[in-house]
């Protein structure tokens, strides 16, 4: 079986200079082959970009084969593993990697790019366990530090920044581990317990200052950085009739990276308005093994409902991100509340379908939302 999708996305900033943010054209391809023992599935994505400077790109998202038995399904090579149950965030959902190179101007579905890993599931009637095994720290795709999708934009400093990419090599101690044991006690209930030794696939920045000499002027750099560690969850879903779903999750990292700093906040930012004071400030920073990074327990936790009513199905899930044995000269706060909610509509039959999804940060008092139409002319 062959089939595809031709996508031409074009995004316009409507202040300013009203110049088009992203344009390109994405032609998506999916190769289907069934076989006496499973099947065989590719799934491959052309990408011209033409937004700012041409750039095509030929992106494989999944390429894997499927084995199945009587109380075995066997998937090895790149494939999408989905554990988690959040709209909006990402709590389980950690083991495929995410393409967040233009962020908020892609589909969800063309969010994961794939996780190169050996999938085995054992059934046990309506439960499961499951093994997954990857040769390597897959981590999502982020956007160069010039773009305006990188989380730290470019603001006036006397003191250069340059960031770049984890260069860390690939070895035995970068194989991660994953189990997930699905029950099933009633029809309404289903619950999933997750065992990792897995990196988070957001990293930590590393700080490696260069100080003041003859040949070039002081600067700092910013280096991805990812660590694996022991990691537990859970998932809830309970739906007590046909209008309601009730869900929870949660996720326990043992040894999750955090940037620290040996100057206040306060400095940190008097430094980015003030020269003088930022050399100083650059003074107090050493050249250090760890790079400014310290590990501590992390937890991040979801509870959410979803409803059905006069044709319309909405959700709301709040989460909560906590550092434990916080210290205070951690960069990131200590609790990260935010909210996603979402809703969906069909008209005409269920041809057309209207779909949003938002975000909103609590302390940041910031926010994102997307609205979709999709019209299904012909079957």
């Amino acid at each position: 079986e062959f089939s595809g999708t031709l996508k031409n996305y074009n995004a316009f900033q409507i202040y300013d200079d009203n110049e088009l943010i992203a344009g390109r054209n994405r032609l998506s391809l999916k190769v289907n082959q069934s076989l006496s023992f499973g099947e065989l599935f590719a799934k491959v994505d052309i990408i011209d970009r033409y937004s700012s400077d041409r750039d095509f790109e030929l992106f494989p998202r999944e390429f894997y084969a499927d084995w199945y038995t009587p109380n075995y399904d066997i998937r090895i090579g790149k494939q999408s593993i989905i554990w988690g149950k959040s709209n909006g965030g990402f709590v389980n959902d950690i083991l495929t990697p995410v393409d967040l190179r233009e962020f908020l101007t892609q589909d969800m579905s063309d969010l994961r790019v794939g996780v190169t890993a050996l999938n085995i599931r054992r059934y046990f009637g309506g439960n499961s366990l499951q093994f997954i095994v990857s040769p390597t720290i897959s981590t999502d795709l982020l956007p160069e530090s010039d773009s305006r999708w990188f989380p730290v934009q470019t603001i006036p400093s006397p003191l250069p920044f340059r960031f770049r990419e984890s260069s860390g090599e690939n070895d035995l101690s970068n194989v991660q581990l994953a189990a997930r044991f699905s029950w099933r006690p009633t029809l309404s209930l289903d619950i999933d317990f997750m065992a990792y030794h897995w990196a988070h696939p957001m990293p930590a920045y590393s700080i490696q200052p260069n100080f003041l000499s003859f040949q070039q002027l002081p600067e700092v750099t910013l280096r991805e950085t990812y660590k694996t560690s022991p990691m537990a969850g859970y998932t809830v879903t309970w739906q007590p009739g046909d209008k309601w779903i009730f869900s929870a999750e949660g996720l326990f990292v043992n040894e999750r990276l955090f940037t620290f700093l040996p100057v206040s906040i306060n400095r940190l930012e008097d430094a980015l308005e003030n020269p003088l004071e930022g050399i100083q400030v650059l003074q107090e920073f050493d050249i250090r093994a760890d790079g400014y990074l310290l590990t501590k327990p992390w937890i991040q936790q979801m509870i959410g409902v979803q409803t059905s009513f006069s044709g319309v199905t909405a959700g709301l899930q709040g989460y909560l991100e906590v550092i434990l044995n916080y210290e205070d000269r951690i960069l990131p706060q200590r609790l990260f509340p935010y909210i996603t909610a979402f809703g969906q509509r069909t008209f005409l039959q269920d041809r057309l379908q209207i779909f949003s999804v938002g975000r909103y940060n609590i302390y940041g008092q910031d926010f994102w939302a997307q609205v979709q139409g999709t019209y299904e002319i012909a079957d």
